[in-house]
């Protein structure tokens, strides 16, 4: 119950952040621009809550449905408008000025997103130090020369101060095929390892980490195999793990630590896994099937445990804190932004090749899940889940579908080019095929929710 509160409660935060943040976008340019707004609204619906300034034309408005919003702006295309605020309408503007209030919606959300990563960096992200602990077998990286021991010292000339500092512009290196040069101290000698990424086969980037691509986990203290957490769906939830159960053997093999139980499951052969779980001083037995999935070729078995990431820094020996003052802190809030903003967007290219699964693509229920789960993780972690869902509704309202922001832009560049805006006859059926379009994809994201947690 506690978690379902906090998703709801931290979803409807996330939203309203977001959506206040775009719209403000459009708000404030088009105040620039020299055109009447005469609403301001957070939501769709009935009004809930209800502000006009005094001798000001604009109504700022909080609306009962939070999944989404709107900047109402005087238009004679809409409204009738007398000749005196003629010049203040939004359809008297030039293109130009019309574009830019249009796009200042998502590029407001690509802007707080900077932010947003700014401020972790503020703050400090922990982390553990870029030692290499061991390989997976038959990984790309101890083929490519990289040994344990090896501390990580950077990767394309990026300093490497914790573990997963650069994993946002090495996931984009792996969708690109490219190859990334890492200089790492060997035994008091430094030396450069370059790891060529068209190398792999076949790579899911929705359910694999750059450790999972690259095989190759970080030097930690021991990790005790116990169930942090058991995610919803998958076949140890379904089985009866629960939340702190210590995993002490799979079919016969004894497990000790974590990246045993990891390994053991990621590699079994057989269909069906026998777990020996302590439970309370009880020791019980559960017969697990693992999902299958394909990853860099293999098939690789997942049943849906976590481990609690407190333990992976519990020894301060191993544990890091990268901080950053204001100004490089703004710096490297901005470059992470582009490179997750370019990370997505070549994610969503290969979901329309097929190169990856759409089952991943989530709607209202997964996002909650992940709002609630990453606030408990603590501030760094919901900040950068904002950050991230931020840069998402920037790159879907660019997309060149009627009713959004891109579709606008689209009808602004036919505009450009032909020297006339389209006929309303041809936006009216546009936006009608938008609005389809638009229903099915939140359709299909609403079916995998319900697909995953039934």
């Amino acid at each position: 119950m506690v978690e379902i509160v906090y998703s709801v409660v931290f979803f409807i935060v996330a939203l309203a952040a977001l959506i206040t943040f775009h719209e403000y976008g459009h708000f404030w340019v088009a105040r620039k621009a020299g055109v009447t707004v005469l609403r301001f609204s957070v939501g769709f619906g009935p009004a809930i809550f209800r502000f006009r300034k005094k001798d000001s034309p604009t109504e700022y408005v909080i609306a009962a449905i939070p999944l989404g919003g709107y900047v109402k702006m005087l238009d004679e295309s809409v409204d009738e408008v007398s000749a005196e605020l003629q010049p203040t309408a939004f359809n008297r503007q030039p293109l130009y000025k019309r574009s830019a209030i249009v796009a200042a919606g998502p590029l407001a959300n690509f802007l707080l997103a900077a932010l947003l990563y700014a401020a972790t960096f503020v703050i400090g992200t922990d982390g553990v130090r870029p030692v290499i602990g061991f390989f997976a077998q038959d990984s790309i990286a101890e083929q490519s020369g990289l040994q344990v021991g090896d501390e990580l010292l950077e990767v394309d000339g990026r300093k490497i101060q914790s573990w997963d500092q650069h994993h946002f512009y090495l996931l984009n290196q792996v969708v690109s095929n490219s190859e990334v040069e890492f200089r790492v101290l060997t035994e008091d000698r430094e030396r450069v390892v370059a790891v060529d990424f068209s190398r792999l086969q076949r790579v899911d980037l929705q359910t694999q980490s750059i450790e999972q691509i690259l095989g190759m986990y970080p030097h930690l203290p021991t990790i005790e195999p116990i169930v942090a957490d058991v995610v919803s769906g998958y076949p140890a939830a379904k089985a009866g793990l629960e939340p702190g159960d210590r995993i002490i053997g799979i079919s016969g093999s004894e497990i000790s630590n974590w990246n045993e139980l990891v390994e053991t499951v990621r590699r079994a052969d057989s269909g069906e896994l026998q777990f020996a779980v302590e439970r309370d001083e009880t020791i019980l037995d559960f017969a697990i099937t693992p999902r299958v999935a394909v990853i860099d070729g293999n098939e690789v078995r997942q049943i849906g445990i976590t481990v609690n990431p407190q333990q992976q820094a519990a020894y301060s020996d191993y544990a890091v804190t990268v901080r950053h003052g204001p100004i490089e802190a703004l710096a490297k809030g901005f470059e992470t932004m582009w490179s997750t903003t370019v990370l997505t967007i070549k994610m969503l290219i290969s979901l329309f090749r097929a190169d990856q699964s759409a089952d991943a693509i989530g709607g209202p229920i997964a996002i909650a899940e992940y709002a609630g789960k990453s606030a408990q993780a603590g501030v760094n972690s919901y900040l950068t889940f904002l950050a991230l869902l931020s840069i998402s509704l920037g790159i879907l309202n660019l997309l060149p579908i009627p009713i959004l922001d891109g579709g606008h832009l689209m009808f602004h560049a036919y505009e450009a080019l032909t020297g006339s805006p389209p006929t309303e006859k041809a936006i009216g059926l546009a936006n009608q095929i938008g609005l389809v379009l638009l229903v099915c994809l939140m359709g299909f994201a609403f079916y995998n929710d319900l697909t995953r947690v039934l």
